[in-house]
């Protein structure tokens, strides 16, 4: 039967759910990694400080998601608003610090 336009989606994974062989290969990758860790860590300490700094580096990647780039467009808004937008994102930049 042909999907026609208009119809819900029936059956199948929903959207974000991960396959099976992936949510397997993440659970092995942290098994070892959690029973290797103190290897691990001193392994980390053997290597030479700026290869230590890579390392470090490549593993937040896996902790800290990527920051994108943002583009807004602001040729639309007002002085006004501008202003808004913009001491909303210092008062938010203030929080962050006190907390």
């Amino acid at each position: 039967m042909k999907f026609e336009k208009g119809h819900k989606k029936v059956g199948g994974r929903k959207t974000g759910t991960q396959n099976k062989a992936t949510t397997d290969i993440k659970s092995k990758i942290a098994a070892l990694i959690d029973m290797r860790f103190d290897a691990i860590n001193s392994d980390l300490d053997d290597l030479e400080p700026k290869d230590r700094v890579t390392a470090y580096l490549k593993l937040l990647e896996f902790v800290i998601p990527k920051q994108r780039e943002q583009k807004v467009d602001l040729s639309t808004l007002t002085d006004q608003q501008i202003d808004e937008l913009l001491n909303k994102a210092l008062a938010k930049i203030d929080n962050n610090e006190t907390t």
